[in-house]
């Protein structure tokens, strides 16, 4: 029988994606992983792999967990624009959402841009099935006629993502807790009082 591991994977995993969040990738050394997730080299090996199969497992759970968290308030039943004012406004009181801890998927997409196949597969797939629930509920709002049924809700979710971005990098340059709060309801009266026409 094989022996058990001696340390809590998940809870190692979250210590990495902690230091990864705040240094990048190329920035963080094994060293540092293995003082975080307080482990030893061989173990981290044999359990995560390298540096590199660690930084895609955890930026892998880091990125489903974001997603799950925000599609979570955009599914609650009820007005679809009060669902997305609520994801955003949520998403502003993270605890994550600091100059302190940064963002994992921020960093990974200003580190490696477009140039890593596999980086660029996971953000890619966390943010399609992000937008994939950002549409239903902005059609849910054409149909319950909180939107106009002309509204071009792909602008309307492109300006969605960039919200959450600028606040992740408004959050790691030191915007106060209340100022990420302020940009969240502002970007929220945006939804509720557009009319966009199709572009």
């Amino acid at each position: 029988m094989a022996r058990p591991k001696e340390f809590d994977q998940e809870k190692a995993l979250h210590r990495a994606i902690s230091v990864f969040s705040q240094k990048g990738f190329a920035a963080t050394s094994t060293d540092d992983l293995m003082h975080a997730m307080d482990v030893g080299r061989q173990s981290m090996y044999d359990t995560f792999g390298d540096k590199r199969a660690l930084f895609l497992k955890a930026l892998e759970v880091y990125v489903a967990e974001s997603v799950r968290d925000i599609n979570v308030e955009l599914q609650t039943p009820g007005s679809p624009l009060a669902a997305v004012r609520r994801a955003l406004i949520h998403f502003a009181e993270r605890k994550d959402l600091s100059s302190t801890d940064g963002c994992m998927g921020i960093n990974a997409v200003c580190e490696f841009g477009m140039r890593d196949e596999e980086v660029t597969q996971i953000t890619r797939s966390a943010a399609k099935v992000q937008r994939h629930t950002l549409m239903d509920t902005l059609r849910r709002a054409q149909l319950e006629g909180e939107l106009d049924a002309h509204t071009d809700i792909e602008s309307l979710a492109d300006f969605f993502d960039s919200t959450l971005a600028g606040m992740r990098i408004a959050a790691k340059a030191g915007k106060t807790r209340p100022a990420l709060k302020r940009i969240a309801v502002v970007a929220s009266i945006v939804f509720a009082g557009t009319k966009l026409s199709i572009l």
